[in-house]
């Protein structure tokens, strides 16, 4: 993919220029040794208490455990994750563009793959795995129901981990800060209900249209920042099930086409992935403040 092809996908992104410039340069697993060493020494201030401190308590599988300062010293180790990330951007970038030139019908698709890997970038930037594979999430239907299972290993809890490694807690991380209360007017009417809490280690069911709701439900509650982690991980579940049903159900896909509020909310979450989303995640991990500085990539 082109410098110019990468670019139109992000226009008007403020900052798209940077964004450009810092994906292309992690192509290279070289590049991708100098990355991880700057950005933890910028987000961590070089220390590894702040991160094994917050990880101390936190429930969650024993084959998933924080990137250490020691990690970087080992060539074997460096070689191999600068590979696999490398990978993972490369992939990221060809899903990306495929899903510019897709039908209508494959766009779901498309951008599921692209997140993916985007997804695996972010996570094992901050954490690293021994056995953790698969999706995270399962997708099933119930008579006319479709449900999401969140899974207790995987790409999707690994995110929610890797997010709250970084401070922020979410609705399915395995710690027992509570989930999103309800929000009443002055009369005391609720304007939006609570959401509850569905830790990923508690391997919740949840419906497509329970997870539509709550994310209009966040949507609705403020002028949310990029990067809320509730809001991506939520509307990762619905491109997950978009993207399953697209693939596998013909029939169930097109009828969810020719329900116009529907559609328009679908359309939706794929628009907040390549305009809030994306840019969003890319903005944790390589356009941390500082860090093109230190990889030399700051410039018009």
């Amino acid at each position: 993919m082109s410098f110019s092809t990468l670019r139109d996908i992000f226009a008007g992104r403020v900052g798209v220029d940077s964004c450009v410039r810092s994906v292309l340069f992690l192509k290279s697993p070289s590049n991708v040794k100098k990355y991880l060493k700057n950005v933890h020494l910028l987000v961590f201030h070089g220390y590894d208490d702040r991160k094994n401190e917050r990880w101390k308590e936190y429930p969650c599988s024993q084959n998933v455990a924080p990137i250490l300062e020691k990690d970087f010293s080992d060539p074997i180790f460096m070689d191999k994750y600068a590979l696999k990330l490398s990978f993972d951007i490369a992939r990221f970038m060809e899903f990306l563009e495929g899903y510019a030139k897709a039908d209508f019908n494959i766009k779901p698709i498309m951008l599921h793959y692209s997140m993916i890997y985007l997804m695996d970038f972010f996570s094992r930037t901050w954490l690293k795995y021994e056995k953790n594979r698969g999706h995270g999430l399962k997708f099933s239907e119930d008579g006319k129901e479709y449900i999401v299972a969140v899974q207790e290993s995987g790409l999707f809890p690994r995110a929610s981990d890797a997010f709250y490694l970084l401070s922020e807690s979410n609705l399915f991380s395995a710690d027992n800060v509570g989930g999103v209360g309800a929000q009443e007017n002055l009369a005391g009417e609720i304007l939006f209900p609570k959401i509850d809490k569905r830790k990923y280690i508690e391997r919740p069911k949840i419906r497509l249209t329970d997870l539509i709701n709550a994310s209009e439900n966040l949507e609705g509650r403020y002028l949310y920042s990029p990067g809320d982690s509730n809001q991506i991980l939520i509307e990762y579940a619905i491109l997950f099930a978009t993207s399953s049903i697209s693939r596998y159900n013909a029939e169930g896909w097109h009828k969810m086409q020719g329900e116009t509020d529907l559609r328009n909310r679908l359309d939706l979450v794929q628009y907040n992935f390549l305009y809030e989303w994306i840019p969003s995640i890319l903005k944790r991990t390589i356009l941390t403040e500082g860090l093109e500085r230190r990889l030399g990539l700051s410039g018009p």
